[in-house]
């Protein structure tokens, strides 16, 4: 380390301006002088200029289409909105027991499941049913609801000609009404295929699709090999579904009885058992 001189300079040499402009023909000790002396010359306090930025004046009638205004113009709006029965007409009687027998019933269906599974119900070694692809959503719709219900959105659904949606040109062999959710062939499907499967029909019901029987059925069955905690893209798609469902509820004539028995079991699975309808009270009273 270089010694620098202490000597003390006067107040009027403190402010004086050091050049480094010569800094090649400094030697290390002029350097190192010049340095503490500009340091000695600066004041105590710096006050930094002003840099505020006004944000950018929007046109009239302007309407966000992304960001948290967006995010927050979508949570407020009815469409994201869980919706309570519109009278106790739409909702089982004696409720609350109806409830606790239903979620006790999933229960018991998940852990025959999983003692299924354990077992080795569906293992590599056992007959396997050829499913489609992961990601094949067109074929994994028709796999679980069948051709005909698959087929029943023409229009919004299939662009192609009716020749060429032909069940043997769909690629997916599957029964005119579809697969049953067999012990055998849930157990068949890894958590990674039943998150995409529960997709691949939530997004195809949030089009339009009818909830009908196959696709509770379904859907039921995909829940109850469902691993818990959930992820949050699951959770996100099971809220969905929850929404559109209780929609659907409120729509739906009472005289249905069919109809809502099955809606109710699936707002009761994902509202309560999966946690994801904000409580009993929320979903199930009017």
């Amino acid at each position: 380390c270089l010694p620098v001189p202490r000597r003390r300079k006067r107040d009027e040499e403190s402010t004086t301006d050091v050049s480094f402009e010569t800094v090649e023909a400094m030697d290390a000790m002029e350097y190192m002088a010049a340095v503490v002396q500009q340091a000695n010359s600066m004041p105590d306090v710096f006050i930094a200029p002003s840099t505020e930025v006004k944000p950018p004046i929007s046109p009239p009638n302007h309407v966000p289409i992304e960001g948290s205004a967006a995010s927050l113009q979508y949570l407020i709006s009815e469409r994201s909105a869980v919706l309570p029965p519109p009278t106790r007409n739409h909702i089982p009687v004696n409720c609350r027991e109806w409830v606790d027998g239903t979620i006790a019933n999933f229960s018991s269906i998940r852990e025959y499941l999983e003692h299924c599974r354990q077992k080795g119900v569906g293992g590599k070694s056992t007959d396997r049913i050829p499913v489609p692809p992961m990601k094949d959503r067109l074929n994994w719709h028709i796999f679980c609801v069948g051709y005909d219900e698959a087929h029943g959105n023409e229009g919004s659904y299939f662009e192609e000609s009716d020749e060429e949606l032909e069940p043997e040109n769909t690629g997916c062999n599957a029964p005119k009404d579809g697969y049953e959710p067999t012990v055998e062939l849930l157990l068949q499907l890894d958590q990674v295929m039943i998150r995409n499967v529960i997709s691949h029909l939530s997004y195809y019901a949030e089009q339009g699709w009818s909830i009908s029987a196959a696709r509770t059925k379904w859907l039921y069955a995909l829940f109850s090999r469902l691993e818990r905690p959930i992820h949050r893209d699951d959770a996100a798609t099971m809220y969905g579904m929850l929404k559109l469902l209780t929609q659907v509820r409120s729509k739906t004539n009472p005289d249905k009885a069919e109809v809502l028995a099955r809606i109710n079991v699936l707002i009761c699975v994902i509202g309560l058992y999966f946690e994801q309808g904000g409580g009993f009270a929320n979903i199930f009273s009017c």
